[in-house]
């Protein structure tokens, strides 16, 4: 076993004897430090179930600001400690149960290495504890080491990119990002189709949120409104459609969306839009995402109605067509 890169790189690492201690293999460490490289220098990193500690020294080597090493195996302390001799960083050894350390942390992590022994249930454990306690930094991510007779699915909320390599799988574990897309959406237009589509190279999860304002008077009802919506998203993945008549914050914090997503056609709406995030932003905690759609800044909810009025639909999805034309055939005009 080696330091696969950085300060340190090809450093010989010492194993403990015997079949107690199961280290991370220098194939697999350079797996996952390729996955991880750019969210390591300067991050506060925490190695449990550390084994010799080559994971957290790795992260030593690439200029993390802080590792934590732990382990309840006083041979497994013994190794970690010789391997860090000769080792500079801000980092500490603890001999201690996982659920103790992390009972006992001070501060949230940035990236947590979780490597336990692939048949217990321990990893779950700790990375339920983690997310359940909140000791992840916003932005940080959980790396989970186990067998393939383990089945895992991330916790609400978070997401997992999953990496087979051979019988070990690794789940790189991080928070998604939802964001609401809202509107009257009466209908939704081919601007609100562009709309998504950027808000989606962005974020995981778009919530359509088609809500209602008591100053407007709708062409379509909700039902309909609901319809046009679930028909233009159909196959977009991470998309979901939502019909309310709470305030958009509230909406949000229900939906777990943490942004919403607002699209402008020009410097009016953009004054608009800036005042509402303000509001949005000191009385419900929401902020907003502005994103300018300039190829469809002339299409107008008022102005496609009366297209449809007309038996025009260059402006409505390709794959809300039908639905529209199965509504317009027993719409009361």
């Amino acid at each position: 076993m080696r330091v696969i890169a950085g300060k340190y790189r090809g450093k010989k690492l010492a194993t403990p004897k015997g079949d107690n201690v199961r280290p991370t293999t220098d194939r697999i460490k350079e797996t996952v430090f390729n996955i991880l490289q750019f969210n390591i220098s300067g991050k506060k990193c925490l190695d449990l179930f550390a084994g010799t500690g080559g994971l957290g020294i790795e992260c030593l080597s690439r200029g993390a600001e802080e590792v934590i090493f732990s382990d309840k195996s006083p041979e497994s302390i013994a190794v970690i400690n010789e391997n860090l001799k000769g080792i500079d960083g801000n980092y500490r050894v603890i001999t201690a149960d996982f659920l103790g350390v992390l009972r006992n942390l001070d501060h949230k992590m940035d990236v947590v290495f979780i490597d336990p022994p692939y048949k217990s249930k321990l990893g779950q454990i700790a990375v339920e504890y983690i997310i359940d306690n909140n000791l992840l930094s916003e932005d940080g991510i959980i790396y989970f080491e186990h067998g393939d007779e383990i089945e895992f699915t991330a916790p609400k909320g978070f997401k997992t990119r999953t990496k087979k390599m051979g019988y070990t799988i690794g789940e790189f574990i991080t928070r998604s990002k939802t964001a609401m897309l809202t509107g009257s959406f009466d209908p939704f237009t081919k601007g609100h189709e562009a709309l998504l589509d950027e808000a989606l190279t962005m974020y995981d999860e778009i919530v359509v949120a088609l809500l209602v304002n008591e100053q407007k008077q709708y062409f379509f009802t909700p039902e309909e409104r609901v319809k046009l919506a679930e028909s233009a998203v159909e196959g977009k993945r991470g998309v979901r459609v939502v019909y309310s008549t709470d305030m958009a914050v509230d909406t949000a914090k229900r939906e777990g969306a943490e942004v919403f997503i607002r699209g402008v056609r020009n410097d009016e709406d953009m004054a608009y839009e800036n005042e509402m995030r303000e509001y949005n932003l000191t009385h419900g905690g929401v902020d907003t995402e502005i994103i300018r759609i300039d190829r469809y800044e002339d299409i107008s909810s008022t102005a496609v109605k009366k297209e449809i009025l007309d038996g025009n639909f260059r402006h409505i999805p390709s794959s809300a067509i039908f639905t529209l034309m199965e509504i317009m055939k027993t719409k009361k005009l």
